[in-house]
Protein backbone atom coordinates (compact mmCIF):
# COMPACT_ATOMS: atom_id res chain seq x y z
CA UNK A 1 0.00 0.00 0.00
CA UNK A 2 1.14 3.54 -0.71
CA UNK A 3 0.60 4.51 2.93
CA UNK A 4 2.64 1.69 4.43
CA UNK A 5 5.65 3.94 4.99
CA UNK A 6 3.53 6.27 7.07
CA UNK A 7 2.09 3.41 9.08
CA UNK A 8 5.53 1.93 9.67
CA UNK A 9 6.85 5.18 11.14
CA UNK A 10 4.45 6.23 13.90
CA UNK A 11 7.10 8.33 15.57
CA UNK A 12 7.28 10.81 12.70
CA UNK A 13 3.67 10.55 11.47
CA UNK A 14 1.27 9.87 14.33
CA UNK A 15 -2.20 8.68 13.45
CA UNK A 16 -5.28 10.84 13.95
CA UNK A 17 -6.20 9.21 17.27
CA UNK A 18 -2.91 10.37 18.73
CA UNK A 19 -2.70 13.67 16.88
CA UNK A 20 -6.24 15.04 17.03
CA UNK A 21 -6.57 15.35 20.82
CA UNK A 22 -3.51 17.60 21.12
CA UNK A 23 -4.33 20.01 18.30
CA UNK A 24 -8.06 20.10 18.88
CA UNK A 25 -7.71 20.36 22.66
CA UNK A 26 -5.32 23.29 22.27
CA UNK A 27 -7.62 24.82 19.65
CA UNK A 28 -10.68 24.56 21.89
CA UNK A 29 -8.82 26.27 24.75
CA UNK A 30 -7.40 28.99 22.47
CA UNK A 31 -10.67 29.92 20.81
CA UNK A 32 -12.75 29.71 23.96
CA UNK A 33 -10.31 32.26 25.35
CA UNK A 34 -10.73 34.36 22.21
CA UNK A 35 -14.53 34.05 22.36
CA UNK A 36 -14.55 35.44 25.89
CA UNK A 37 -13.68 38.88 24.54
CA UNK A 38 -14.40 38.75 20.81
CA UNK A 39 -18.12 39.49 20.88
CA UNK A 40 -17.87 42.22 23.54
CA UNK A 41 -14.60 43.89 22.57
CA UNK A 42 -16.22 46.93 20.94
CA UNK A 43 -18.36 47.48 24.03
CA UNK A 44 -15.22 47.38 26.18
CA UNK A 45 -13.33 49.84 23.99
CA UNK A 46 -16.17 52.36 23.99
CA UNK A 47 -17.67 52.04 27.48
CA UNK A 48 -14.66 51.05 29.60
CA UNK A 49 -11.65 52.38 27.68
CA UNK A 50 -13.73 55.45 26.68
CA UNK A 51 -12.70 55.50 23.00
CA UNK A 52 -14.93 56.77 20.21
CA UNK A 53 -16.22 54.33 17.62
CA UNK A 54 -14.20 56.08 14.90
CA UNK A 55 -11.04 55.82 17.02
CA UNK A 56 -11.69 52.10 17.52
CA UNK A 57 -12.25 51.54 13.81
CA UNK A 58 -9.11 53.44 12.86
CA UNK A 59 -7.03 51.58 15.44
CA UNK A 60 -8.29 48.18 14.29
CA UNK A 61 -7.50 49.00 10.66
CA UNK A 62 -4.00 50.23 11.49
CA UNK A 63 -3.46 47.17 13.66
CA UNK A 64 -4.42 44.96 10.73
CA UNK A 65 -1.98 46.79 8.46
CA UNK A 66 0.80 46.32 11.02
CA UNK A 67 -0.05 42.61 11.17
CA UNK A 68 0.36 42.31 7.41
CA UNK A 69 3.77 44.01 7.62
CA UNK A 70 4.77 41.75 10.51
CA UNK A 71 4.10 38.64 8.43
CA UNK A 72 7.60 38.77 6.91
CA UNK A 73 9.56 38.65 10.21
CA UNK A 74 7.14 36.02 11.57
CA UNK A 75 7.67 34.00 8.39
CA UNK A 76 11.44 34.28 8.82
CA UNK A 77 11.19 32.96 12.37
CA UNK A 78 8.91 30.12 11.30
CA UNK A 79 11.23 29.21 8.45
CA UNK A 80 14.26 29.18 10.73
CA UNK A 81 12.91 27.48 13.85
CA UNK A 82 9.83 25.61 12.66
CA UNK A 83 6.18 26.21 13.58
CA UNK A 84 6.08 24.92 17.16
CA UNK A 85 8.50 27.25 18.99
CA UNK A 86 7.17 30.28 17.10
CA UNK A 87 3.60 29.25 17.93
CA UNK A 88 4.50 28.98 21.61
CA UNK A 89 6.04 32.46 21.52
CA UNK A 90 3.00 33.86 19.70
CA UNK A 91 0.65 32.45 22.35
CA UNK A 92 2.65 33.90 25.23
CA UNK A 93 2.79 37.30 23.50
CA UNK A 94 -0.94 37.11 22.87
CA UNK A 95 -1.54 36.42 26.56
CA UNK A 96 0.54 39.44 27.52
CA UNK A 97 -1.29 41.67 25.04
CA UNK A 98 -4.68 40.47 26.27
CA UNK A 99 -3.77 41.51 29.81
CA UNK A 100 -2.56 44.78 28.24
CA UNK A 101 -6.19 45.64 27.39
CA UNK A 102 -6.70 46.26 31.12
CA UNK A 103 -4.07 49.01 30.98
CA UNK A 104 -5.46 50.86 27.94
CA UNK A 105 -5.95 54.51 28.91
CA UNK A 106 -5.94 56.24 25.54
CA UNK A 107 -5.77 55.75 21.79
CA UNK A 108 -2.01 55.17 21.56
CA UNK A 109 -1.97 52.46 24.22
CA UNK A 110 -5.02 50.96 22.52
CA UNK A 111 -3.21 50.95 19.17
CA UNK A 112 -0.16 49.27 20.69
CA UNK A 113 -2.21 46.48 22.25
CA UNK A 114 -4.51 45.97 19.27
CA UNK A 115 -1.53 45.80 16.89
CA UNK A 116 0.12 43.05 18.96
CA UNK A 117 -3.19 41.20 19.14
CA UNK A 118 -3.62 41.50 15.37
CA UNK A 119 -0.11 40.16 14.72
CA UNK A 120 -0.61 37.18 17.02
CA UNK A 121 -4.13 36.43 15.79
CA UNK A 122 -2.89 36.45 12.20
CA UNK A 123 0.11 34.25 12.99
CA UNK A 124 -1.59 31.55 15.03
CA UNK A 125 -3.76 29.80 12.37
CA UNK A 126 -1.02 29.29 9.73
CA UNK A 127 1.43 28.11 12.39
CA UNK A 128 -1.11 25.55 13.60
CA UNK A 129 -1.73 24.54 10.00
CA UNK A 130 2.01 24.13 9.45
CA UNK A 131 2.24 22.12 12.66
CA UNK A 132 -0.48 19.83 11.28
CA UNK A 133 1.46 19.54 8.03
CA UNK A 134 4.59 18.56 9.93
CA UNK A 135 2.88 15.72 11.79
CA UNK A 136 -0.17 14.51 9.87
CA UNK A 137 -0.04 12.37 6.72
CA UNK A 138 -1.10 14.08 3.49
CA UNK A 139 -4.36 12.14 3.44
CA UNK A 140 -5.34 13.43 6.89
CA UNK A 141 -4.40 17.11 6.69
CA UNK A 142 -7.66 18.46 5.27
CA UNK A 143 -9.68 16.27 7.66
CA UNK A 144 -7.69 17.45 10.67
CA UNK A 145 -8.11 21.09 9.63
CA UNK A 146 -11.85 20.59 9.04
CA UNK A 147 -12.25 19.19 12.56
CA UNK A 148 -10.00 21.98 13.83
CA UNK A 149 -12.22 24.70 12.36
CA UNK A 150 -15.32 23.04 13.79
CA UNK A 151 -13.61 23.20 17.18
CA UNK A 152 -12.74 26.87 16.53
CA UNK A 153 -16.43 27.70 16.08
CA UNK A 154 -17.35 25.66 19.15
CA UNK A 155 -14.74 27.52 21.17
CA UNK A 156 -15.90 30.94 20.00
CA UNK A 157 -19.51 30.01 20.79
CA UNK A 158 -18.60 28.68 24.23
CA UNK A 159 -16.50 31.75 25.02
CA UNK A 160 -19.24 34.06 23.80
CA UNK A 161 -21.81 32.25 25.95
CA UNK A 162 -19.62 32.61 29.05
CA UNK A 163 -19.07 36.29 28.23
CA UNK A 164 -22.79 36.86 27.85
CA UNK A 165 -23.47 35.36 31.28
CA UNK A 166 -20.61 37.30 32.89
CA UNK A 167 -21.73 40.59 31.42
CA UNK A 168 -25.31 40.05 32.50
CA UNK A 169 -24.47 41.96 35.68
CA UNK A 170 -23.93 45.12 33.65
CA UNK A 171 -20.80 45.95 35.63
CA UNK A 172 -17.67 47.21 33.81
CA UNK A 173 -15.64 45.09 36.25
CA UNK A 174 -17.06 41.97 34.54
CA UNK A 175 -14.59 42.50 31.70
CA UNK A 176 -11.57 41.91 33.95
CA UNK A 177 -12.13 38.17 34.56
CA UNK A 178 -12.90 37.70 30.87
CA UNK A 179 -9.60 39.23 29.81
CA UNK A 180 -7.65 37.38 32.50
CA UNK A 181 -9.38 34.16 31.48
CA UNK A 182 -8.45 34.73 27.84
CA UNK A 183 -4.82 35.38 28.75
CA UNK A 184 -4.68 32.24 30.88
CA UNK A 185 -6.13 30.24 27.98
CA UNK A 186 -3.26 31.33 25.71
CA UNK A 187 -0.69 30.43 28.37
CA UNK A 188 -2.24 26.96 28.67
CA UNK A 189 -2.12 26.53 24.89
CA UNK A 190 1.56 27.48 24.89
CA UNK A 191 2.16 24.89 27.63
CA UNK A 192 0.30 22.21 25.65
CA UNK A 193 2.48 22.71 22.59
CA UNK A 194 5.64 23.07 24.70
CA UNK A 195 5.09 19.66 26.28
CA UNK A 196 4.08 17.93 23.03
CA UNK A 197 6.44 15.43 21.49
CA UNK A 198 8.88 16.97 19.03
CA UNK A 199 7.82 16.56 15.40
CA UNK A 200 10.08 15.87 12.47
CA UNK A 201 8.62 18.60 10.30
CA UNK A 202 10.27 21.52 12.05
CA UNK A 203 13.31 21.69 9.84
CA UNK A 204 15.70 24.63 9.70
CA UNK A 205 15.52 26.66 6.51
CA UNK A 206 17.69 29.66 5.65
CA UNK A 207 15.77 32.90 6.05
CA UNK A 208 16.64 33.95 2.49
CA UNK A 209 13.90 31.62 1.35
CA UNK A 210 11.35 34.11 2.63
CA UNK A 211 12.65 36.70 0.18
CA UNK A 212 12.32 34.10 -2.56
CA UNK A 213 8.71 33.53 -1.54
CA UNK A 214 8.00 37.26 -1.74
CA UNK A 215 9.09 37.11 -5.38
CA UNK A 216 6.91 34.09 -6.08
CA UNK A 217 4.16 35.29 -8.43
CA UNK A 218 2.15 32.14 -7.77
CA UNK A 219 2.12 32.89 -4.02
CA UNK A 220 1.26 36.56 -4.58
CA UNK A 221 -1.51 35.73 -7.04
CA UNK A 222 -3.01 33.03 -4.87
CA UNK A 223 -2.86 35.31 -1.82
CA UNK A 224 -4.63 38.11 -3.69
CA UNK A 225 -7.30 35.74 -4.99
CA UNK A 226 -7.89 34.28 -1.54
CA UNK A 227 -8.32 37.83 -0.19
CA UNK A 228 -11.05 38.41 -2.79
CA UNK A 229 -12.98 35.25 -1.93
CA UNK A 230 -12.43 35.92 1.79
CA UNK A 231 -14.63 39.01 1.50
CA UNK A 232 -17.39 36.95 3.09
CA UNK A 233 -15.82 38.08 6.39
CA UNK A 234 -16.38 41.86 6.08
CA UNK A 235 -19.68 41.24 4.29
CA UNK A 236 -20.91 39.15 7.21
CA UNK A 237 -19.31 41.16 10.02
CA UNK A 238 -19.57 44.73 8.70
CA UNK A 239 -21.91 45.18 5.75
CA UNK A 240 -24.70 42.77 6.66
CA UNK A 241 -25.61 44.15 10.14
CA UNK A 242 -25.32 47.77 8.99
CA UNK A 243 -27.44 47.09 5.89
CA UNK A 244 -30.12 45.31 7.93
CA UNK A 245 -30.32 48.14 10.47
CA UNK A 246 -30.17 51.12 8.11
CA UNK A 247 -31.87 49.96 4.91
CA UNK A 248 -34.51 47.38 5.87
CA UNK A 249 -37.47 47.22 8.24
CA UNK A 250 -36.21 43.99 9.83
CA UNK A 251 -35.87 44.35 13.64
CA UNK A 252 -32.30 44.61 14.91
CA UNK A 253 -32.64 41.51 17.09
CA UNK A 254 -32.51 39.34 13.98
CA UNK A 255 -28.85 40.22 13.46
CA UNK A 256 -27.92 37.95 16.37
CA UNK A 257 -30.29 35.22 15.22
CA UNK A 258 -28.84 35.18 11.70
CA UNK A 259 -25.31 35.12 13.14
CA UNK A 260 -26.37 32.07 15.13
CA UNK A 261 -27.55 30.43 11.91
CA UNK A 262 -24.10 31.02 10.44
CA UNK A 263 -22.35 29.58 13.49
CA UNK A 264 -24.54 26.47 13.71
CA UNK A 265 -24.11 25.69 10.01
CA UNK A 266 -20.33 26.12 10.27
CA UNK A 267 -20.15 23.73 13.22
CA UNK A 268 -22.43 21.18 11.57
CA UNK A 269 -21.12 21.22 8.01
CA UNK A 270 -17.36 21.99 7.94
CA UNK A 271 -16.29 18.38 8.38
CA UNK A 272 -19.03 16.78 6.21
CA UNK A 273 -18.07 19.11 3.35
CA UNK A 274 -14.45 17.88 3.46
CA UNK A 275 -14.86 15.74 0.28
CA UNK A 276 -15.68 18.93 -1.69
CA UNK A 277 -12.11 20.23 -1.37
CA UNK A 278 -10.08 17.09 -0.64
CA UNK A 279 -8.16 17.15 -3.96
CA UNK A 280 -6.51 20.01 -5.84
CA UNK A 281 -9.13 20.00 -8.59
CA UNK A 282 -12.02 19.91 -6.12
CA UNK A 283 -10.42 22.70 -4.10
CA UNK A 284 -10.24 25.00 -7.14
CA UNK A 285 -13.87 24.17 -7.99
CA UNK A 286 -14.81 24.94 -4.37
CA UNK A 287 -13.21 28.37 -4.77
CA UNK A 288 -15.29 28.94 -7.91
CA UNK A 289 -18.45 27.88 -6.09
CA UNK A 290 -17.60 30.10 -3.12
CA UNK A 291 -17.13 33.18 -5.33
CA UNK A 292 -20.39 32.41 -7.13
CA UNK A 293 -22.29 31.97 -3.86
CA UNK A 294 -20.89 35.27 -2.59
CA UNK A 295 -22.03 37.00 -5.77
CA UNK A 296 -25.57 35.64 -5.45
CA UNK A 297 -25.56 36.56 -1.76
CA UNK A 298 -24.58 40.14 -2.64
CA UNK A 299 -27.51 40.34 -5.07
CA UNK A 300 -29.81 39.06 -2.33
CA UNK A 301 -28.59 41.80 0.01
CA UNK A 302 -29.22 44.34 -2.75
CA UNK A 303 -32.81 43.10 -3.15
CA UNK A 304 -33.74 42.93 0.55
CA UNK A 305 -34.77 46.60 1.06
CA UNK A 306 -37.44 46.19 -1.62
CA UNK A 307 -39.49 43.82 0.53
CA UNK A 308 -41.55 44.09 3.68
CA UNK A 309 -40.09 43.07 7.04
CA UNK A 310 -41.01 39.39 6.87
CA UNK A 311 -39.98 38.88 3.25
CA UNK A 312 -36.80 40.91 3.75
CA UNK A 313 -35.88 38.69 6.71
CA UNK A 314 -36.24 35.62 4.50
CA UNK A 315 -34.08 37.21 1.80
CA UNK A 316 -31.42 38.23 4.31
CA UNK A 317 -31.54 34.77 5.87
CA UNK A 318 -31.00 33.23 2.45
CA UNK A 319 -28.08 35.58 1.84
CA UNK A 320 -26.48 34.60 5.16
CA UNK A 321 -26.86 30.90 4.30
CA UNK A 322 -25.19 31.54 0.92
CA UNK A 323 -22.36 33.40 2.66
CA UNK A 324 -21.97 30.54 5.11
CA UNK A 325 -21.56 27.94 2.37
CA UNK A 326 -19.12 30.27 0.62
CA UNK A 327 -17.19 30.53 3.88
CA UNK A 328 -17.08 26.76 4.35
CA UNK A 329 -15.90 26.11 0.79
CA UNK A 330 -13.35 28.94 0.70
CA UNK A 331 -11.77 28.02 4.02
CA UNK A 332 -11.59 24.32 3.16
CA UNK A 333 -10.20 24.95 -0.31
CA UNK A 334 -7.55 27.28 1.12
CA UNK A 335 -6.22 24.47 3.35
CA UNK A 336 -5.85 22.02 0.47
CA UNK A 337 -4.30 24.45 -2.01
CA UNK A 338 -2.01 26.20 0.45
CA UNK A 339 -0.63 22.82 1.53
CA UNK A 340 -0.37 21.76 -2.10
CA UNK A 341 1.37 24.92 -3.34
CA UNK A 342 3.67 25.49 -0.36
CA UNK A 343 7.33 24.50 -0.96
CA UNK A 344 8.12 21.51 1.26
CA UNK A 345 11.18 23.18 2.79
CA UNK A 346 9.46 26.50 3.52
CA UNK A 347 5.91 25.51 4.41
CA UNK A 348 5.67 27.52 7.63
CA UNK A 349 6.87 30.73 6.00
CA UNK A 350 4.61 30.20 2.98
CA UNK A 351 1.51 29.66 5.12
CA UNK A 352 2.26 32.71 7.31
CA UNK A 353 2.62 34.92 4.23
CA UNK A 354 -0.45 33.42 2.56
CA UNK A 355 -2.56 34.03 5.66
CA UNK A 356 -2.10 37.80 5.26
CA UNK A 357 -4.89 37.52 2.67
CA UNK A 358 -7.40 36.94 5.47
CA UNK A 359 -6.08 39.92 7.43
CA UNK A 360 -6.31 42.16 4.37
CA UNK A 361 -9.88 41.02 3.70
CA UNK A 362 -11.09 41.12 7.29
CA UNK A 363 -9.18 43.99 8.89
CA UNK A 364 -7.55 46.26 6.32
CA UNK A 365 -9.25 46.61 2.93
CA UNK A 366 -12.50 44.77 3.62
CA UNK A 367 -14.14 47.09 6.17
CA UNK A 368 -13.19 50.17 4.14
CA UNK A 369 -14.53 48.54 0.97
CA UNK A 370 -17.81 47.67 2.67
CA UNK A 371 -18.44 51.04 4.32
CA UNK A 372 -16.84 53.36 1.77
CA UNK A 373 -17.98 51.66 -1.44
CA UNK A 374 -20.63 48.97 -1.09
CA UNK A 375 -22.81 50.59 1.58
CA UNK A 376 -22.06 54.10 0.34
CA UNK A 377 -23.37 53.21 -3.12
CA UNK A 378 -26.24 51.14 -1.76
CA UNK A 379 -27.89 48.78 -4.23
CA UNK A 380 -25.39 49.72 -6.94
CA UNK A 381 -22.55 48.88 -4.58
CA UNK A 382 -23.88 45.38 -3.93
CA UNK A 383 -24.39 44.80 -7.66
CA UNK A 384 -20.85 45.97 -8.42
CA UNK A 385 -19.48 43.62 -5.74
CA UNK A 386 -21.48 40.77 -7.24
CA UNK A 387 -20.03 41.53 -10.67
CA UNK A 388 -16.45 41.41 -9.36
CA UNK A 389 -17.13 38.13 -7.58
CA UNK A 390 -18.72 36.61 -10.69
CA UNK A 391 -15.54 37.40 -12.58
CA UNK A 392 -13.57 35.93 -9.68
CA UNK A 393 -15.48 32.66 -9.99
CA UNK A 394 -13.84 32.16 -13.40
CA UNK A 395 -10.27 32.27 -12.05
CA UNK A 396 -10.21 28.64 -10.80
CA UNK A 397 -11.21 27.36 -14.23
CA UNK A 398 -8.34 29.31 -15.78
CA UNK A 399 -5.98 27.81 -13.18
CA UNK A 400 -7.18 24.27 -13.88
CA UNK A 401 -6.87 24.83 -17.60
CA UNK A 402 -3.32 26.16 -17.21
CA UNK A 403 -2.39 23.18 -15.03
CA UNK A 404 -3.79 20.81 -17.64
CA UNK A 405 -1.85 22.53 -20.39
CA UNK A 406 1.43 22.21 -18.48
CA UNK A 407 0.71 18.65 -17.40
CA UNK A 408 0.32 19.71 -13.74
Amino acid sequence: MGTSTTLDQPRTRPGPREFLPLVQGATLIEWTGTGLFLAVSTIYFVKVAHLSTSAVGTGLTIGGAIAVAAAVPIARLAARFGPKPVLIGVMLLRALATIGYLRVDGWWSFLLVVAVIAVTEQSSPPLVQSYVGARAPDSLRAKVMAVQRTVVNLGISLGGLIAGVALGTGSPEAFRPLLIGGALAYVVVAAVYATARKEEGATTVESARVLDLLKDRRLLGFTAYNALVSLWMPVLNVAFPLWLVTETDVPERYVGILYAVNTVLCIALQYPLNPCYRTTRRAWLSYAAAALLLAVGALAFAAAPGFGPRQALLVLGGAVVLLTFAELLQVGASWTLSFDLAPEGARSAYLVLFNTSRTVANRVAGPVLMTGVVLALGTAGWIALAGVLLLGSLVPFAMLRAARATGG
